[in-house]
């Protein structure tokens, strides 16, 4: 299955194509973590993700055409 993957911000620099946006090709069934470990997203790096903009942890599986945002959290007050 093919997921669309958008890493904001610094994040960018995780990408395995070089571009904050791309296409990633995973077995049907995948979760957010598998993901995040096949493009070698660094494991102690904080992050949020959203899967069609509702947020997800790293069990949430993922299906074909998911739009996948990883950004840091937001922090203040």
């Amino acid at each position: 299955m093919r997921v669309d993957i958008q890493l904001l911000g610094y994040l960018a620099q995780y990408s395995p194509t070089g571009e904050e946006k791309f296409k990633f090709e995973l077995p049907p069934g995948a979760t957010v973590g598998q993901l995040l470990e096949k493009i070698h997203f660094p494991e102690d790096v904080e992050k949020m993700v959203l899967i069609n903009g509702h947020q997800a942890k790293l069990s949430t599986p993922l299906a074909e055409g998911d739009d996948v945002f990883v950004f840091t959290p937001a922090a203040g007050g």
